[in-house]
């Protein structure tokens, strides 16, 4: 049997821990269960995803509209009650 060995950040570990014991798995259960996954779809079993907040479509927009509200254009300011 082989030994697979990874270096990740004490809070990673510890929260992924928290999870699979959620789930009556320890750690290398866990792992061994996300590797058989991998193999049957043959890739990872699951989608990634950039977060569409930090596209540079949206960031353009964010930074128009900080433009927009320093130069005080396209803006309507209410009162606070």
């Amino acid at each position: 049997m082989a030994n697979l060995q990874i270096r990740l950040e004490d809070s990673l570990k510890l929260q992924a821990q928290n999870v699979a014991e959620s789930m009556g798995l320890d750690l290398t259960q866990a792992v061994r269960l996300f590797l058989h996954q991998m193999i049957r779809e043959n890739g990872l079993p699951f989608r990634p995803t950039a977060d569409p907040f930090y596209s540079e479509k949206n960031i353009r927009h964010l930074e128009k509209v900080v433009d927009d509200l320093n130069t005080r254009r396209n803006t309507v300011f209410h009162d606070l009650i």
